[in-house]
């Protein structure tokens, strides 16, 4: 069956709930395909990352059901996700254009549930080394409360 068949069979039987997050998709989609977003996940989640200041990155996305655990709260591995990706975004804010970083140590600690309008993760660099970074992010819901905290640990390599 062909992807047109596959989304055509799809909107028929979809509820309202089911044909927005499909919608949320391929908007995503469509963005990272026009070059808006980075990423295929930043364009499906409808990320937005910003620097408030020089030492902190931001990323917010909205809450919705195409990030829902079961228990209809933002999804345990989304917000790990997010924290990872505003710690790499801060991880690359002290970094020389020749250089990158990839995460080699994460560490996360829940402390509500993701509830609310959207999440928003920052982050910033606690230590600057010449192989590692040491980033801290932290994970808030649209009344600032915070929803989880991070660590993590970044090995620095050269950019290709």
């Amino acid at each position: 069956m062909k992807v047109e068949e596959k989304i055509r069979r799809y909107i028929e039987q979809a509820s309202e709930e089911e044909a927005a997050v499909l919608e949320q998709i391929v908007d995503g989609l469509l963005a990272k395909q026009k070059k808006e977003q980075l990423t295929y996940l930043s364009g499906i989640t409808h990320a937005e990352a910003n620097i408030p200041s020089k030492d902190i990155f931001s990323i917010r996305v909205p809450i919705t059901p195409l990030i829902y655990n079961p228990l209809q709260i933002v999804h345990g591995g989304m917000t790990a996700t997010l924290l990872d990706s505003a710690m790499g975004g801060a991880a690359m804010q002290v970094l020389s254009d020749d250089l990158t970083a990839v995460t080699s140590q994460l560490n996360i600690h829940y402390l509500r549930p993701g509830v609310g309008s959207f999440l928003e993760c920052q982050a910033s660099v606690v230590h600057a080394g010449k192989q590692l970074l040491v980033v801290e992010g932290h994970a808030y819901d649209d009344k600032k409360r915070l929803i989880a905290k991070a660590t993590g640990t970044f090995f620095v390599i050269p950019r290709k």
